[in-house]
C-alpha cells in the first residue's frame, strides 16, 4: 500500500509527437521522478509517436502488446504522460484489468495532496481534485478508488451518479468560495505592505530548485520553513523579512514551484499564491546547477512566468547548489549554495540595487520634525548629517519614491514643518 514503504511496479506509457530525444529523455526522467513520491518505480517504457488515439491514447495494436506485457511482468500500475480524457480512462480501465491506470495529472494532484500541510493548501489541492474528477465520474473505476477519497465504487445506478455529481459541484462551489476569502486575505496584506512602502522579493524556480532553502538562509533570523530534497516540499506560500545590507527592509516571498506543464487546474486552484508574483518588484529565479536539465528546466519557468503575464518583471537568474557542482560556471547569473552561504551577501547587494535604484536628496529638517525622521532610517540610506541653527541638513540616498515621501513629511513643507530660505 502506498506510504508503508513498498513501491508498486509501473509502466510508462510516453506518446511522442517529437523525434527529439533529449526532449523525450527529459520527460521520461522527470515522470519517473514524480512517481518514486508516490511510491511507484517505473521499471519500463513503452513509446509511440504518433496523433493521439481517442480511445486508448496509444494505438489499438500497441496498447494490446502494452497489455500483454503488464500481464506478462505483472505491472501493478500503468502511467501516461498525458492527460487522459474521461472516455480514454474508462477504455483504459477495463483493458488493465489488473492495473491502476494514472496519467501525469493525476500523479502530480496525487504528490500535492500529500504535500499539503496548511488549510489554504489543502482547499487549492481538493479543488483541483475535484475539477479534475467531475468530468470523469460516469466511469466511477480506479481513479475514484485513487482519487475520490471512499466517494463511490464501480458501477453504481444512475440516481447515486447524479448524487455525486450534485455532492461533488456543491463541494466546488463552497471550496471556490473559501478561495476567494484567501484571495481577499492576501490582497489586504499586500496592500498594507504596499502602503508602508516595503517592497517584496518574490522566489520562483523549479520545483526541488532549493528555493525555500534560500529563504532560510537569506532570511536568517526569522522563522524556518520546510525545505526539503524532494518535488513540491512546500506549496503554501511564505512571507519573510529580508534585511538588506544597507539596514532597509524588503518582504522575501516563496510560491509553490514550477514544472513542466503544470496542469491548468492547479494553476487555476493556485491563483490566490501565484497572485504573490504580481506583487513582487522582482523575481529571483532560482536554478538547480546540479541538474543535468538544467538549461530545459530554466526555459520552462521562463516560458510559466510568460504565462502569466510575468514576463517584463525584473529578474535575478541564481544558480544554486554550487557546493555540489564541479563543471564551468555560468555567467548570466549570481552563482550561490544557500546550504552553505556561498555568496549570499553579494546576492543581496544585486536585490538592493535592483530593489532601490538610488537618487540622492539634500534637506534641511528642522528639530521639531526629527521625530518624523526616525521612520526613514531603514527604507533610507544616510549618508551625511550636519547640524546648522535651524536644523539637520541631511543627505539621503534611496528610491524615487521614497525620497518624496521622506521630503513630504520631513520637509519645510510638511504638516508642522517650518519655511526658510536656504
Amino acid at each position: 500500500m502506498p506510504g508503508d514503504g513498498s513501491l508498486k511496479k509501473g509502466l510508462i506509457c510516453y506518446l511522442s509527437l517529437t523525434e527529439d530525444r533529449d526532449e523525450i529523455a527529459y520527460d521520461l526522467a522527470e515522470l519517473r521522478e514524480l512517481l518514486k513520491n508516490i511510491e511507484i518505480a517505473a521499471v519500463g517504457e513503452v513509446i509511440q509517436r504518433r496523433q493521439p488515439d481517442p480511445n486508448y491514447l496509444f494505438g489499438e495494436g500497441k496498447i494490446n502488446q502494452v497489455k500483454e506485457e503488464v500481464e506478462r511482468e505483472g505491472i501493478e500500475a500503468v502511467v501516461f504522460n498525458r492527460e487522459l480524457s474521461p472516455r480514454q480512462v474508462k477504455r483504459l480501465e477495463d483493458l488493465f484489468t489488473t492495473a491502476e491506470v494514472w496519467d501525469r495529472t493525476q500523479v502530480i494532484l496525487e504528490i500535492f495532496r500529500r504535500r499539503a500541510q496548511s488549510r489554504e493548501g489543502k482547499i487549492q489541492v481538493e479543488l483541483a481534485r475535484l475539477t479534475y474528477l467531475y468530468p470523469r465520474i460516469m466511469g466511477l473505476g480506479g481513479v475514484l478508488s485513487r482519487l475520490g477519497g471512499g466517494i463511490g465504487t464501480r458501477g453504481p445506478g444512475e440516481t447515486k451518479l447524479e448524487i455525486l455529481r450534485r455532492s461533488i459541484r456543491e463541494q466546488i462551489y463552497e471550496l471556490r468560495k473559501g478561495l476567494a476569502a484567501v484571495q481577499k486575505d492576501r490582497a489586504l496584506l499586500r496592500k498594507l505592505r504596499v502602503e508602508e512602502g516595503i517592497p517584496t522579493v518574490s522566489l520562483v524556480g523549479y520545483t526541488n530548485a532549493g528555493k525555500s532553502t534560500l529563504l532560510n538562509a537569506l532570511a536568517a533570523s526569522e522563522k524556518k520553513v520546510l525545505a526539503q530534497d524532494q518535488l513540491f516540499a512546500t506549496l503554501d506560500p511564505v512571507s519573510r523579512r529580508l534585511r538588506l545590507p544597507s539596514g532597509r527592509l524588503a518582504t522575501l516571498t516563496d510560491t509553490v514551484g514550477f514544472i513542466k506543464e503544470l496542469p491548468p487546474r492547479l494553476k487555476e486552484a493556485f491563483r490566490a499564491t501565484l497572485e504573490e508574483l504580481f506583487e513582487a518588484g522582482l523575481l529571483v529565479h532560482v536554478c538547480d546547477l546540479t541538474s543535468p536539465y538544467l538549461e530545459e528546466q530554466a526555459a520552462q519557468v521562463e516560458k510559466l512566468l510568460g504565462e502569466l503575464g510575468l514576463g517584463g518583471k525584473p529578474v535575478i537568474k541564481v544558480y544554486n547548489k554550487a557546493d555540489l557542482y564541479t563543471g564551468p560556471l555560468p555567467a548570466d547569473g549570481e552563482v550561490i549554495s544557500a546550504l552553505t552561504g556561498a555568496n549570499l551577501d553579494r546576492l543581496l547587494e544585486r536585490i538592493e540595487e535592483m530593489l532601490f535604484p538610488e537618487a540622492e536628496l539634500t534637506l534641511v529638517v528642522s528639530f521639531d520634525r526629527l521625530g518624523a525622521v526616525s521612520r526613514f532610517r531603514e527604507r533610507l540610506r544616510f549618508t551625511r548629517e550636519e547640524y546648522l541653527p535651524q536644523g539637520v541638513r541631511l543627505t539621503v540616498r534611496g528610491r524615487t519614491a521614497d525620497l518624496e515621501k521622506f521630503k513630504a513629511q520631513c520637509g519645510p513643507d510638511s504638516p508642522g514643518g517650518r519655511r526658510w530660505e536656504r
